[in-house]
């Protein structure tokens, strides 16, 4: 009885020492202020991304996506049309998240697949930008409004229906 009581004694304290040592979800969230990082274009210039935030009273949608992904590749078409509509109101610009950087960059600078700026962090997946923004599915947007920079609208993954319904309350669908 004794040896009982002291595995499951056991047992809890290990499970409260490893649920101690999960951290917090402390993601940024719909209604937070924009989350800076300092992202580079493919020529090494640093900026934050806060720069590209409220400029010239537009919003600002932010594509975070990854090389190797056929969703986020999926979307870059769609995405163009909404930036050429509503280029009065609206900035895009791309967040390349990879452990493929030095190939991000070579190709980015000798073939650019959109018009809006493109940065990266130059960090792998798990430890970058894709972090306080808890990104875990690919592409994710975020759309942040002019005035004060806080996100209104944050969702991932790319289907046409859904990307349209996301904007929709601020930018009519693009047909």
């Amino acid at each position: 009885m004794l040896k009982k009581v002291f595995f499951a004694v056991l047992a809890l304290g290990l499970a409260c020492a490893a649920r101690a040592q999960e951290p917090e979800n402390d993601y940024v969230r719909v209604g937070d202020k924009l989350y800076d990082i300092e992202p580079h274009d493919t020529e090494g210039n640093y900026s934050y991304l806060s720069d590209y935030a409220g400029k010239d009273g537009k919003y600002l949608l932010v594509l975070f996506w990854t090389s190797n992904c056929p969703r986020c590749h999926a979307a870059f078409p769609e995405v163009a049309k909404y930036a050429e509509r509503y280029a009065d109101k609206l900035a895009v610009v791309g967040v390349m998240l990879s452990d493929n950087h030095n190939g991000w960059m070579e190709m980015y600078r000798y073939r650019k697949p959109f018009e809006w700026p493109n940065l990266s962090d130059g960090k792998l997946l798990g430890e970058g930008a894709a972090v306080p923004y808890g990104i875990g599915l690919y592409p994710t947007f975020v759309l942040v409004e002019p005035t004060e920079n806080k996100i209104v609208r944050m969702w991932s993954g790319f289907k046409l229906d859904r990307f349209q319904a996301e904007m929709k309350p601020l930018f009519p669908p693009v047909l």
